[in-house]
């Protein structure tokens, strides 16, 4: 994927934006209506964090989405669809004010694809498959199409994006999977979180 050279990034305390999720906003700051202005115009893209410092070390992780869609309202602000597409690291600011705009760049897997490590991480999944098989939903709408899905997704990132936008509600816990780089190491994490 052609990532933007900078992106105007939105911090949302307590929400964390995986890829693959669809986020409903509604854009009523003046500076973030002045963000999505900038992004109509040229990429169709932002980052959201759920909390950011500009000299945090290590750089923080947030999510990167595409508006797929917008209305804009007679009073100025403006309801949209953003669609998650990967994770990113924001280094790089390149503006603080009147919101932020940074260089992202891509959450690389640095972990190699060895037998042992297919091996490995097959098992996860078939661990963490079967605790998902096992969690309810009494109070919305029945899990079976959710399940069903995730049991046929092949790739392992995408795997745990999806169950964990779905069925992890504490946000440092949704952050810690964000920012998690090895596959092996989302799928334990997501294991002993489930």
């Amino acid at each position: 994927m052609n990532l933007p050279e900078q992106v105007g990034v939105m911090v949302l305390p307590q929400t964390v934006f995986f890829p693959h999720h669809l986020l409903p906003l509604h854009i009523f700051e003046p500076r973030y209506q002045t963000m999505l202005r900038q992004a109509l115009e040229g990429s169709r893209m932002f980052a959201v964090a759920s909390e950011l410092h500009p000299v945090a070390k290590p750089p923080q992780v947030a999510g990167l989405g595409l508006i797929r869609s917008c209305v804009q309202q007679p009073d100025g602000t403006s309801n949209l669809v953003l669609q998650g597409l990967t994770r990113v690291r924001l280094q790089h600011f390149l503006q603080t004010t009147p919101f932020l705009i940074a260089s992202p760049e891509p959450v690389e897997d640095p972990e190699p694809t060895t037998p042992t490590s297919l091996v490995t991480r097959e098992a996860l999944v078939a661990k963490i498959l079967e605790k998902v098989e096992r969690i309810d939903n009494p109070m919305g709408p029945p899990l079976d199409d959710v399940k069903n899905f995730i049991r046929h997704l092949e790739d392992q990132h995408a795997f745990v994006d999806l169950i964990a936008g779905c069925f992890v509600r504490d946000p440092k816990t949704r952050q810690s999977l964000l920012q998690t780089a090895p596959i092996t190491d989302r799928l334990r994490l997501l294991l002993q979180i489930l």
